[in-house]
């Protein structure tokens, strides 16, 4: 039990690292070699479709979890900078497609990061894995600060505006009217 108040409690401080100051300005982050962001390619390919807790939701070729930010577009990325090392977005080498393996009926595409990479996205949401999510099938990031959650094969939210699981992480309260969550 103490384990897991341990583990709670770094959760929330990470949160709370990764929380929204409530501003809008944008920032970018510089991509270096040690980034922990995977390529569709790196991870075994092709974006697909498995089997979690959650159902059938969109998962890498490594078989983690997808995610998207609700506060997102292909034409608004706000998660950067460290949000994008807590959700590492799901990118492209330039020039490629990312590509629908089995049972994906959405549209997968790319959007352009603020830093220049190229991100995966379905129906024009942009893709992300969760750092939480340490194996295929995990789902720790689903609900997280009320804005991120999987994806089904079609590209829609899975449980938004549900309440959260019993796989989803406790947030912290915020004061200044923004959801904490890494955005």
């Amino acid at each position: 039990m103490r384990l897991v108040r341990i583990l709670a409690l770094a959760f929330v401080v990470v949160l709370a690292a990764c929380g929204s100051s409530g501003s809008k300005t944008k920032t970018s982050a510089t991509t270096t070699g040690s980034t922990p962001a995977t390529t569709a390619a790196a991870a075994g390919g092709a974006i697909s479709v498995g089997q979690t807790s959650l159902g059938a939701v969109l998962v890498d070729g490594q078989g983690r979890t997808l995610y998207h930010l609700t506060k997102e577009s292909a034409t608004n990325i706000v998660c950067t900078g460290q949000c994008a090392s807590t959700w590492p977005p799901v990118t492209v080498s330039s020039g490629q497609k990312p590509q629908a393996g089995a049972g994906v009926t959405g549209t997968l595409t790319v959007v352009n990061r603020p830093d220049g990479t190229q991100q995966a996205a379905i129906n024009g949401q942009p893709l992300y894995m969760y750092s939480g999510d340490t194996k295929a099938g995990d789902t720790h990031g689903q609900g997280v600060g009320g804005v991120w959650f999987a994806l089904s094969a079609s590209g829609s939210s899975v449980g938004a505006g549900a309440a959260p699981g019993a796989t989803t992480p406790t947030t912290t309260k915020t004061t200044s009217g923004t959801v904490g969550g890494g955005y």
